[in-house]
């Protein structure tokens, strides 16, 4: 499996996809919500391809509402971009609703890849055991969600 590789050439992207960093406050700190994978032992974010005509926004709130069944989310800004293979990958920073529940289920609508799927949600702390609870890929910008996230304890 190839690592990525923040040093090397950007690939030429054949299509651009979005990963959304989900916060809630949690009792007293932060909470990101993630997925159980599917594909190997961690967590994941809800993450997907960015459809023709579509900006990334709109790919934001189409994946998390297909992933997760979520609506309202407010994008608060990107946090990084990185190139890996032939994708071009967007991260975002995103709050939650206030009504999602600490633990639930959703089945994947929608066409993609997944559509069926039924994936488990919950939240993680977000602190530094990010780096090791999240499978590789959805670990990329974890530094920035924690700068940003102390940023926000200290101007809020």
């Amino acid at each position: 499996m190839k690592r990525w590789d923040p040093d090397r050439e950007p690939a030429m992207s054949e299509h651009e996809k979005v990963f959304a960093y989900v916060v809630r406050a949690g009792d007293g700190a932060p909470e990101l919500l993630v997925l159980e994978s599917l594909d190997e032992p961690g967590f994941e974010t809800p993450k997907g391809g960015v459809e023709e005509g579509e900006s990334l926004a709109e790919a934001v709130h189409r994946e998390l509402f297909e992933e997760a069944g979520i609506a309202g989310v407010r994008i608060a800004r990107e946090l990084g971009v990185a190139d890996w293979e032939r994708e071009r990958q967007h991260f975002f920073l995103a709050e939650a609703p206030p009504s999602l529940p600490d633990r639930f289920g959703h089945t994947v609508t929608g066409e993609g890849v997944d559509a069926g799927f039924h994936y488990r949600f919950s939240w993680l702390p977000v602190d530094d055991r990010l780096h090791d609870s999240l499978v590789q890929g959805c670990d990329r910008f974890v530094d920035e969600l924690l700068a940003a996230m102390r940023h926000r304890e200290t101007s809020g």
